[in-house]
């Protein structure tokens, strides 16, 4: 018999992309099913997930417990990807502009 659960996360506090990432890193153990429903205004992201080996339940909740720390992990470097963009980009454009691969404005490209 095939172990199956719902799981449900808050969408103020995760994003579906970090769920569907969080998902997409045990595909080698579930099946997902991830679908965002609306109950009474308030929108949350629920994942269906089914083993696909083994039937005992102890193994179905620890792979529950793995996806919700695995969300969590995947919502915070979401957030530190988004605090960090300028640095990154600015450190980027510094870079390649000593590669001669950017153009300043009016010069000619060097040959």
């Amino acid at each position: 018999m095939q172990q199956s659960r719902t799981v449900e996360f808050d969408t103020t506090a995760y994003s579906l992309f970090a769920v569907q990432k969080a998902c997409h890193r045990f595909s080698n153990q579930a099946s997902f099913n991830v679908q965002v429903v609306e109950t009474e205004g308030v929108s949350s992201i629920k994942v269906f997930l089914q083993l696909m080996n083994g039937t005992s339940d102890e193994e179905l909740t620890r792979l529950v417990q793995l996806l919700n720390n695995e969300a969590l992990e995947q919502q915070l470097r979401e957030k530190i990807r988004l605090q960090t963009e300028g640095v990154r980009n600015l450190i980027l454009a510094h870079a390649f502009s000593k590669t001669g691969l950017i153009v300043p404005d009016g010069a000619a490209p060097a040959a």
